[in-house]
C-alpha cells in the first residue's frame, strides 16, 4: 500500500471495533465498564469534575463507542453528543439512549471524525453549531487509540466552551509507581512471571495494531497534554484496583483526568 493510501490509525480502528462490537460484551468488558463508571457516579464525583451544578450543560462523549460514559453521566447534562468513528459501535450508542428512554435532543448519537486535517459531516449531519461551546468533552478508553494525543486533545479543546472541562480516562503506565502494581508485581512473581514478561506479552495482543501508545499515560504526561490544549487545574485520580484484561493476558491501572480551558 502506498503512503499516499496508507489507512490512518481511525481508520483502522473503525474497522476493527466494527468488528468486535456487535454482540454482547464479554465480562471482562463488562467489569472494566462498571469500574470506570464507578467514580462517575460517586457523590465526590461533581465536586471533582467543576461543573455547574445548575443550569444547562452540554456534554461531547468523543469516541463513545456503547455510550457507557454518556449513560453514567447523562443526569448531569440535558444534552449529549456521541461521536464515534465505527458505525456498530454507535448502533450500541443509540441502543443505550433508546433504553434509558432519551429523546435524539437529549442524547443522539453520530459517526464522524473530529481529529481529521479536513473534518467532514457526520453521519447524521449536525449543524456545526451542535459540535461546539461545550461544558464538557470526555475521551474514555480511547487516547490510546489516537494517532496524535497531542493534537487530538488541542483539537477537542476547540470545542469547549469558556471554562469549559475536558476530561480523559484512560491507562496509565505499569512502572511500580502505585501500590496497586506493587501488589501485582507481587502476585506475578509468585506465579513465577515478571512485569517485563507481561509488558512483553502485551505487545503481541489482538488489538495492538489500533494502539499508538500502549504505554499509556502518567501523571505528567497528562499535565503537558493539557497545557498543550489550553487547559489547566489538572485533577487526577487512580483507580485504587488494577483492571484484568485478559486479551492482553495482563491487568491495567485506570486513571481519570480532569482540566479546565483556560480563557
Amino acid at each position: 500500500m502506498s503512503a499516499a493510501t496508507k489507512e490512518t490509525l481511525a481508520e483502522i480502528n473503525a474497522k476493527h471495533f466494527d468488528k468486535v462490537s456487535p454482540g454482547d460484551w464479554q465480562q471482562w468488558v463488562r467489569d472494566l465498564h462498571g469500574q470506570v463508571v464507578e467514580f462517575l457516579i460517586s457523590p465526590e464525583f461533581p465536586a471533582w469534575l467543576g461543573l455547574p451544578s445548575q443550569g444547562t450543560c452540554r456534554m461531547l462523549d468523543y469516541a463513545c463507542g456503547d455510550g457507557v460514559i454518556s449513560k453514567g453521566l447523562k443526569r448531569h447534562f440535558s444534552s449529549v453528543v456521541g461521536v464515534d468513528v465505527s458505525g456498530s459501535m454507535l448502533d450500541k450508542y443509540r441502543k443505550t439512549a433508546a433504553d434509558l428512554g432519551c429523546s435524539t435532543d437529549e442524547m443522539v448519537g453520530v459517526r464522524g471524525d473530529l481529529l481529521a486535517d479536513n473534518v467532514q459531516p457526520t453521519d447524521p449531519p449536525l449543524p456545526e453549531e451542535m459540535l461546539h461551546n461545550f461544558d464538557l468533552v470526555v475521551i474514555s478508553m480511547a487516547l490510546h487509540h489516537f494517532e496524535n494525543p497531542e493534537g487530538a486533545l488541542q483539537r477537542l479543546a476547540m470545542r469547549l466552551k469558556a471554562d469549559g472541562v475536558l476530561m480523559v480516562i484512560d491507562w496509565t503506565p505499569l512502572d511500580l509507581s502505585t501500590p496497586a502494581q506493587c501488589r501485582y508485581e507481587e502476585e506475578l512473581r509468585e506465579r513465577g512471571e515478571s512485569l517485563e514478561s507481561v509488558m512483553e506479552r502485551v505487545k503481541g495482543h489482538s488489538a495492538r495494531h489500533t494502539v499508538s501508545r500502549p504505554d499509556g499515560f502518567t501523571e505528567v504526561d497528562m499535565k503537558g497534554l493539557f497545557k498543550q490544549a489550553g487547559c489547566g487545574e489538572v485533577r487526577w485520580k487512580l483507580a485504587e484496583q488494577l483492571s484484568p484484561v485478559p486479551v492482553a493476558g495482563a491487568k491495567g491501572q485506570l486513571f481519570w483526568a480532569r482540566a479546565q480551558k483556560l480563557a
